[in-house]
């Protein structure tokens, strides 16, 4: 068979936001590679498309695959990437709708059932280590043979979703040949910056599973047993890219590769023997409680150069909380010798462990000053399914989001949301945290020094310099601004095929009408309160645009109007999960007293006769504290003259301005701010009222 391998276009700034993806690695999939030299030694033919590396986007795949002749398609599909893959794959099956879909990776295998009940593009879902059941499911299908008794896959039947039993573990990972590295563009892959000294470092894969017991990890795909390859294909495959790609840097890829000290100084040794260790320095992930003095003057004379340490934080009580089992001491005793020795440390960090309190953060930032380490990454807790702390926040009914975009370590440079913050505590305190963590431990006179010591070219001037100005922005005011997430009016106007929407200027043929109402949706969102955001109301959510930017915003979202079918095909295309409809028109709102902390009514209220009705049931169900943000058309000289201008004619249900609106919602709200859209301090000429509305505690 013909099959395609797809990595999807989730790209650094996705996951660390527009300044710290700078930084970000583009690493080889691994993962499709190991799948694809299995496939090929089995007799198939295989493409990989690796979206990232090649700067494809959904459209770019189906294009290439149109330029082919697939059997089939796979696709890779982490819990942060969960959104890009269905993308891809609802882009492919519409495309091609007779193409088999398989998704892969650790959130089907996590959440089988749910990704194939959400997403009826998906044909199957393997579960587990992939190799061995991605090669028996596509001789199945290529022989016609029954697919549904293969352990690891999951499927539809009929109206249900069936989940097959797991597959066994592979007992020998050196029954898998070399990842099919050919099939990458090598060329394009790159570390980030705190893992290469100079070159660009690729990745070997040395072991699968982990022992230990740590809380915030999942070890349903790979086990708690430690499976290597052997010391001589490891260094077959070092020596094949060292020969074929020229690597001098090597990135050794183990969750604890010091945790069988027999092999990590056979391995080394190996290393020396071969002479590999004159030609390639190497850097890999540690646990503090498996590393000795002796067993690291050996990996320091096998090249390696950096280790990086799991600190997690800087509280005794939480390292018990996380099942660390280490102690502080401990910590700084490993960092001490592993120094000594002359091997740079990479120390991980995370903040917002759930019960942390701010004391417990701060300490964990004084302590990663005092540790010192050559470079420390900060992470804030997230609470990924499949781990033991998941459970735990599900069940106290913790999570600040279900939307798994926002399930991203480095959620305080990105502009979603965060999965989860401890009780007590804000989503906008533990991204400002994280910032802040940066600024403390690199904006130092001693690390400054360092890093001056380590400039050797031109190359380095320049990121470094990049870095620095980095950090700065973040001390300045913040000028971040709430968005709305743009949907394509080619998509908008697909939408509303064959069905009445009542913003048409979303996707009109003019660019700037569509300019000038999506720049009225920013300003609204700029109202948006710092509070806690768990549900709003999308009054007369209309045709759906601000749906996609809501979900990511507020933990629950209903959208409500007369007309929800093009607002549902938003909510389909775009995967939103905690965004549901109702069909009603607003005079009486299904709803609880005191049931949001956010009401959002753009470009709405002027259709109602009844505006003192509706309002009085807005005010009723917004929670004390909670407010309203509300936009309307001013009907004045200048919104006229560019709805003539643009030929917008004056809907008939155009009952009230907004300084009418304004009028009634005061006799139920408090006005809290006002603004006008464009011309802020103009009011004469600004076509829209924009303003902030709070229901008394």
């Amino acid at each position: 068979m013909r099959v395609l391998l797809v990595n999807p276009p989730y790209t650094a700034e996705d996951r660390y936001g527009k300044d710290l993806g700078k930084f970000g690695p583009l690493n080889e999939p691994l993962g499709l590679a190991y799948l694809a030299a299995n496939l090929e030694r089995g007799g198939h033919e295989v493409s990989i498309l690796d979206a990232p590396a090649l700067d494809l986007t959904s459209t770019g795949i189906c294009k290439t695959i149109e330029a082919e002749s697939y059997d089939l398609i796979g696709v890779t599909m982490l819990t942060p990437m969960y959104r890009r893959s269905i993308e891809v794959v609802r882009a492919i099956k519409k495309a091609f709708p007779k193409l088999p879909i398989v998704v892969g990776g650790p959130h089907p295998t996590i959440l089988p059932e749910e990704t194939l009940i959400e997403n009826k593009e998906i044909d199957f879902a393997v579960i587990g280590e992939g190799e061995i059941v991605f090669l028996n499911f596509v001789n199945a299908l290529e022989k016609g043979e029954d697919t549904e008794g293969i352990p690891g896959i999951a499927y539809r039947k009929n109206d249900s979703v069936v989940v097959n039993k797991p597959p066994e573990m592979i007992a020998h990972l050196d029954d898998l040949p070399i990842p099919a590295r050919h099939l990458l563009p090598m060329h394009a892959y790159h570390m980030t910056e705190s893992r290469t000294q100079a070159e660009h470092a690729f990745t070997v894969s040395v072991s699968r599973g982990c022992p230990f017991n740590c809380a915030f990890c999942c070890r349903i795909i790979f086990g708690r047993k430690v499976r290597h390859h052997s010391v001589d294909r490891i260094i077959d495959e070092i020596t094949t890219l060292v020969n074929d790609y020229g690597a001098k840097e090597i990135n050794l890829e183990a969750d604890t590769l010091t945790v069988n000290k027999h092999f990590i100084n056979s391995l080394c040794e190996k290393i020396i023997a071969s002479g590999l260790s004159k030609k390639i320095t190497w850097t890999c992930e540690s646990r503090i409680d498996t590393i000795n003095k002796d067993m690291l003057k050996k990996m320091r004379e096998a090249g390696c150069w950096e280790i990086s340490y799991g600190v997690e934080t800087g509280s005794q009580r939480l390292l018990d909380l996380i099942h660390k089992d280490i102690s502080l001491e401990q910590i700084e005793k490993t960092f001490a010798i592993t120094k000594r020795i002359g091997i740079d440390i990479r120390a991980f960090y995370m903040l917002g462990i759930p019960t942390e309190t701010r004391e417990e953060s701060l300490k964990t930032i004084a302590f990663a000053k005092k540790l010192d380490a050559r470079w420390s990454q900060f992470t804030v807790f997230t609470p990924f399914p499949g781990t033991e702390l998941y459970d735990m926040v599900v069940k106290e009914g913790a999570l600040k989001s279900h939307n798994w975009a926002d399930y991203k370590t480095h959620g305080g440079w990105t502009k979603g949301g965060l999965a989860y913050v401890p009780r007590g505590r804000s989503v906008e305190e533990m991204k400002k945290l994280q910032k802040q963590a940066y600024r403390a431990v690199y904006l130092r006179p001693r690390v400054f020094l360092r890093f001056l010591r380590d400039i050797n070219s031109i190359k380095k001037i320049k990121e470094y310099s990049i870095g620095f100005w980095v950090l700065l922005k973040t001390m300045l005011p913040s000028r971040d601004r709430l968005k709305a997430v743009r949907i394509k009016n080619e998509d908008l106007e697909r939408f509303a095929q064959d069905v009445y929407v009542d913003s048409p200027v979303y996707f009109s043929p003019n660019r700037l009408v569509r300019f000038i109402n999506w720049k009225k949706l920013d300003s609204v969102l700029s109202l948006l309160p710092q509070q806690e955001r768990r549900s709003a109301l999308d009054f007369g959510c209309g045709n759906g645009v601000m749906l996609p930017t809501l979900s990511g915003i507020f933990d629950t979202v209903i959208g409500i109007d007369i007309h929800t079918t093009a607002a549902s095909r938003v909510i389909h295309e775009y995967s939103l999960s905690n965004v549901f409809l109702i069909r009603t028109n607003g005079l009486k709102l299904p709803f609880k007293d005191e049931t949001f902390h956010t009401v959002v009514a753009t470009s709405v209220l002027e259709h109602f006769t009844d505006l003192e009705q509706v309002v009085a049931e807005i005010a009723r169900i917004i929670k004390p504290g909670g407010s309203l943000l509300f936009l309307s058309p001013t009907e004045n000289m200048v919104y006229r003259f560019g709805r003539l201008l643009f030929g917008f004619k004056k809907p008939e249900d155009h009952y009230y301005s907004a300084r009418e609106i304004e009028l009634v919602l005061k006799t139920h709200l408090t006005d809290e701010v006002k603004r006008y859209f464009p011309i802020g301090f103009l009011p004469f000429f600004s076509a829209y009222r924009i303003g902030r509305f709070r229901k008394n505690s």
